[in-house]
């Protein structure tokens, strides 16, 4: 019994000796400063606080946190002495400015517990991107809403039409310009892809999503090219292994990204050159193309941009524009010529994938577009597909641009009450319409396949129409989410019709919820 007693005992003096352990640490102080907690007015000043601490002794600086009706405001109080903060916690009583004082605990920065999870992470990413670099000879600049479009034309479009074998390595979105990504290309001869999509057809596509070409050798050097050193880095590795093989270069022009690095990069080579390559800069008149790209850079706070970025390089001819422009359309027809680019990207696409459709199998035929305002597709029908009459459909003005000749057959009108008027006008097989466009829009995405079905209906169809619509997702966002409401459209008019060929394609013309569906309804 005695002996409970005597263990009873030690168990409340040791509780008793960890409480003023506790109390001890919260008012006394090694530190010169103090907390002062529970301030008790919000626009309270660091002057004022000051003054009411400086009879303990002299007060360094006060800082002042929180506030604002978002949490109740305290502060930190420093001295010049830790006599004077022991002092300030052994007298100072809560007044109406405060509620409390005691010691300042100093954090033990040595036993805080950091994750890993982010610099992992991190390190994963910038391998990965080393080892896509490895592999890439061509780097696409282009619009992050574009991306996946792009992908899908080079692989599915381009390769097969211009027979380039290609591969897509990767992609990266810049976190050096606002909504721009990379896209990492392999091929056998990156001059040929280049030059091929440099090429007026596929530039009239391409235009909307491609900014520029870089073509670079495999392998990345890590640098970051917003620093004097950085640059240097890469102009030493490029001088070392790339222009040193090159001894037939005459000029060169710097193709930068992103641009607002050329000033450090320029200031680099004329910095390093002992082969006379400053003198050879003639962006004008230029025998090769140096281009040179940021292709990662971590943005984070523990970040070492010596190790953290990624830059590709390389040396080509100068025999194409790397440069991606379209002519940009006069006179406010920006309207007229997406939606002109549309269409003919369509058929483009299709005719690619189909080997035995050709649109000069229409000539001469008769087309229906429907809501065809202000008159892209008609332009195209009436003057590329060179349609013997285009029904242009839409209450709406037509572009002056469009010609109203023989041709085109303007009616001011809705699609609903154009078909019967076209249908008391067929005399026999030929006056039927073989090809069926609409880019309307239309409160329903599936009002564009109930058009067109009502048009064959009422029997002012041929036997085999050739159709190019465009669906218009008006509900929900996300890619995902669009394809979901198109791929139910389609079935549904799968359902109600014989269709073949069908395609569908988010071409680049189209906006974040369109799809075009082309096909031929029997």
């Amino acid at each position: 019994m005695v002996g409970t007693n005597k263990s009873c005992l030690l168990l409340a003096l040791s509780s008793l000796s960890i409480q003023a352990a506790a109390a001890l640490s919260v008012t006394s102080t090694r530190s010169n400063v103090i907390f002062v907690g529970g301030l008790c007015e919000d626009d309270l000043s660091s002057t004022k606080l000051g003054k009411e601490f400086d009879r303990y002794g002299n007060v360094v600086d006060v800082s002042i946190i929180g506030g604002g009706g978002k949490q109740q405001p305290y502060a930190f109080v420093q001295f010049d002495t830790p006599q004077s903060a022991q002092a300030a916690i052994l007298e100072a009583a809560p007044s109406s400015l405060y509620r409390q004082v005691k010691a300042a605990q100093p954090i033990d920065r040595s036993k805080r517990k950091r994750s890993n999870t982010s610099r992992q992470k991190r390190e994963a990413e910038l391998q990965h991107l080393k080892d896509v670099c490895s592999r890439t000879n061509l780097v696409l600049q282009v619009q992050s809403t574009h991306i996946d479009r792009i992908k899908d034309f080079l692989t599915n479009y381009i390769s097969k039409n211009e027979s380039i074998e290609l591969a897509i390595e990767g992609q990266s979105s810049s976190s050096i310009t606002k909504n721009v990504s990379l896209v990492f290309v392999s091929t056998s001869n990156p001059i040929s892809l280049a030059s091929a999509l440099s090429k007026s057809e596929h530039l009239e596509i391409i235009a909307r999503a491609v900014n520029k070409l870089y073509i670079v050798q495999p392998g990345a050097v890590q640098a970051d090219m917003s620093t004097e050193e950085g640059c240097e880095i890469v102009m030493k590795d490029l001088i070392k292994n790339k222009i040193a093989s090159n001894d037939d270069v005459e000029s060169i022009r710097l193709q930068i990204f992103p641009p607002s690095c050329q000033g450090k990069v320029i200031a680099a080579v004329e910095s390093l050159d002992d082969d006379g390559l400053a003198a050879k800069l003639n962006p004008r008149d230029a025998t090769e193309t140096i281009s040179i790209v940021q292709v990662y850079k971590h943005k984070g706070k523990s970040s070492d941009t010596s190790t953290d970025a990624l830059v590709m390089s390389g040396v080509s001819k100068s025999t194409i524009d790397y440069s991606v422009q379209r002519e940009s359309p006069k006179n406010g027809q920006e309207a007229i010529s997406r939606a002109y680019y549309k269409i003919k990207e369509a058929v483009s696409r299709y005719e690619s994938e189909r080997a035995d459709f050709s649109m000069e199998s229409y000539r001469d035929c008769i087309a229906i577009d429907c809501g065809s305002a202000p008159g892209g597709w008609t332009k195209y029908l009436a003057q590329d597909a060179k349609m013997k009459i285009v029904h242009s459909v839409d209450p709406g003005d037509l572009d002056p641009a469009i010609e109203l000749d023989n041709t085109v057959n303007h009616m001011r009108m809705k699609i609903q009450d154009a078909i019967p008027q076209l249908k008391s006008q067929i005399q026999c097989d030929e006056d039927k319409i073989k090809v069926f466009v609409s880019d309307a829009c239309l409160h329903s995405m599936s009002a564009q396949a109930d058009f067109l079905l009502d048009a064959k209906e009422q029997g002012i169809l041929a036997d085999e129409v050739f159709f190019v619509l465009t669906l218009k997702c008006t509900i929900g966002h996300g890619k995902a989410n669009f394809d979901a409401q198109v791929e139910q459209a389609v079935s549904n008019l799968k359902d109600r019709a014989e269709i073949r060929d069908l395609s569908v394609h988010h071409l680049f013309s189209n906006r974040i919820g369109e799809r075009t569906i082309i096909g031929k309804l029997i």
